[in-house]
């Protein structure tokens, strides 16, 4: 009949139909925590927080996740995706936190080679929500910081920072939240490293 060739007509266009492409998604750090000022500058000459770098897929754009605590395997998110990449994310977060923190005068992410100033380098390595049996559990940060000063053979401060956060939800913006924590805490503890630094 004709109404069968007109339903089934119909049938094959639905069949063939494009099936939507899904949207991308793109997240950023949340808010930083506040942060105390010290009371008096740390450091005695401008700091410059400078291009942070990473080894792999943790200098690229897509969300991470693990199935172990140790991150031996990473897969990443599709259409997930970071609004920068990891490392410039960290970069631009610590300098903010050190310059609320007022560890030095000045806080910048670039200078005149020709200053005498000091320069903070870092290597992000993790950067990645865990998830167990399908469940988040923690979000993890490493990063190994390295600062430098003027002229000096040796740092005058290296360290290897994991942070490890607990996820609180289920969705990609609750590790975003962990993350950030993380963050905050890497310059927290930068802070005290700078305090309890032998006078020079």
């Amino acid at each position: 009949s004709l109404a069968g060739i007109v339903f089934a007509g119909l049938a094959m266009v639905a069949c063939s139909a494009p099936e939507p492409i899904p949207d991308f998604r793109y997240f950023r750090l949340a808010p930083a925590a506040p942060i105390a000022a010290v009371p008096a500058p740390l450091l005695d000459k401008p700091l410059v927080v400078d291009n942070f770098r990473a080894d792999g897929v943790h200098g690229e754009r897509p969300i991470l996740y693990a199935n172990d605590a140790e991150s031996i395997k990473v897969s990443q998110y599709h259409y997930q995706l970071w609004n920068d990449p990891p490392p410039l994310m960290v970069q631009r977060r610590l300098q903010e936190l050190l310059s609320a923190a007022r560890v030095s005068d000045y806080v910048t992410d670039r200078m005149s080679p020709r200053m005498a100033g000091y320069r903070l380098t870092g290597v992000v390595y993790r950067f990645e929500r865990v998830l167990v049996a399908g469940q988040p559990t923690e979000a993890v940060l490493g990063v190994r910081l390295r600062l430098e000063g003027a002229g000096t053979e040796r740092p005058l401060i290296e360290r290897d920072e994991l942070v490890r956060v607990p996820v609180t939800g289920t969705r990609v913006e609750d590790a975003a939240i962990a993350l950030t924590a993380a963050v905050d805490q890497v310059a927290a503890r930068l802070v005290s490293a700078l305090q309890q630094r032998p006078a020079r």
